[in-house]
């Protein structure tokens, strides 16, 4: 459906990004889309941190940081239009934002064919530079974003056998994420996130909608609670997986996982407010499939756990767990089943044997990198993973014969031995974790 453009709704001509209004623990974000001289949208988004936060520079800092990841939600609206903050950027600011739009709304800008909203004219007062930068602290209080997935699960459970003092954190809390924190036996701190309804009418009404960088707000959100709360460091649990493209398209490399990427990682770092809590991801180092490794041995977590992006999206019911249907649930089944008996696998799934489905073979076949098939857009391991997760299926006795391994797709499929060796070493490329969370990570 074509957004509609009338006398009653003029064309935007600039997106603006406001001074956000604290109150307590209550943060409003302000944004309006302007036409000419005259404001034609106002939109307000409000989140709830988990304690009051100081009265500080950091403080400042990290809720402008937050305003302006948050901004996408709304711009991608009326995109491409001029990017503007009256208030001004710093030239870290400035930074931050560029690289955001044209990383984090990539495959928005794909979905919807708009090349330019990657690259808007942002049109703000340059501000003084402030000192921006983590200074690599030691950890001592750990709030850990929760999502309900395996990932978080594997990271808590490592950090509590290091000793480490964890406190789980949630936002906008569902069913999976309370139940994790309730088997890890953790505290859960929690925060709130509305996104103004408008927007959302607006979307209904056709306007441009799509993936934005969720996990940059999520990021900035944690990192804000953990001043308010007492907590000097922040997990996320983001694998070497997540640094890998979709496709490229208009000469950019676009990938579905940009803010969970470690360029994402590495840029949040540097344009924090110097004082900040730390950020990092524990997982940084590891693939997919050595995280699924040592997920397979928490069994308290699997029936609690959900990997499903489709059961955390607003029209999803509190108790939504695995939809079945998705890129997310095969990859998670096609991850797990070198690691556990073919029962369990499916006892996860409700029983669903999802291999034997004929409409998930495609699927399948794209996380298998098969020739002609892009990786799906969704938070899904690299394909040399997908092919050794194969290999080692068809080593196991109790999926001998299944009809999916006998495709003839399939069978084409193999992984080299120096893949599998590959997809379980210790990635050691980029990576911020301390001398204490590396060896916490390599014990994974």
């Amino acid at each position: 459906m074509e957004f509609a453009f009338s006398e009653a709704r003029p064309r935007i001509t600039r997106f603006e990004c406001r001074e956000a209004e604290r109150s307590g623990n209550q943060l409003t974000l302000r944004y309006a889309a302007v036409a000419g001289e005259t404001e034609v949208y106002a939109f307000s988004e409000r989140i709830e941190i988990p304690g009051e936060l100081p009265d500080s520079a950091v403080a400042d800092g990290l809720v402008r940081l937050l305003t302006l990841a948050a901004s996408l939600s709304y711009y991608k609206a009326f995109a491409p239009v001029t990017f503007a903050v009256p208030g001004g950027l710093t030239a870290a600011e400035r930074a931050f934002i560029t690289e955001l739009i044209a990383g984090g709304l990539g495959e928005f800008a794909i979905v919807n064919d708009l090349p330019g909203a990657l690259e808007p004219e942002i049109d703000a007062p340059e501000l003084p530079a402030v000192q921006t930068g983590s200074a690599g602290s030691a950890t001592g209080r750990a709030l850990v974003a929760v999502g309900g997935g395996k990932d978080s699960i594997v990271s808590i459970e490592a950090l509590k056998a290091a000793s480490v003092d964890v406190t789980a954190f949630g936002i906008n809390p569902r069913g999976p994420i309370l139940r994790t924190a309730e088997v890890a036996g953790l505290e859960l701190e929690r925060a709130g996130r509305k996104i103004d309804q408008l927007l959302l009418r607006l979307n209904a009404e056709g306007a441009p909608n799509g993936h934005v960088p969720v996990t940059a707000i999520n990021s900035l959100i944690a990192l804000l609670s953990a001043l308010a709360t007492g907590h000097d460091t922040v997990v996320f649990s983001n694998e070497a997986s997540a640094s890998y493209g979709n496709q490229v398209w208009h000469g950019r490399d676009i990938n579905h996982q940009w803010s969970k990427s470690s360029h994402f990682e590495g840029l949040l770092r540097d344009s924090v407010p110097a004082g900040s809590p730390e950020y990092v991801s524990l997982l940084r180092p590891l693939t997919e499939l050595r995280i699924a490794r040592a997920f397979a041995r928490h069994t308290a977590y699997h029936r609690v756990f959900t990997s499903c992006n489709r059961a955390f999206t607003m029209s999803a019911a509190a108790d939504a767990s695995w939809c079945g249907e998705c890129p997310k649930c095969r990859f998670v089944s096609l991850i797990l089943a070198p690691f556990l008996s073919r029962d369990d696998l499916l006892a996860i799934f409700g029983g669903r044997d999802m291999f034997a489905e004929p409409a998930q073979r495609e699927g399948y076949l794209e996380l298998l990198g098969v020739d002609g098939l892009f990786k799906p857009f969704e938070c899904v391991g690299e394909p040399d993973e997908c092919r050794v997760a194969l290999e080692m299926i068809r080593d196991r006795d109790d999926w001998a014969g299944h009809p999916f391994l006998d495709d003839a797709a399939v069978r084409a499929v193999h992984a080299t031995a120096a893949e599998r060796e590959s997809v379980f070493a210790w990635r050691s490329g980029e990576h911020h974790l301390s001398a204490e969370l590396e060896e916490v990570a390599r014990a994974i």
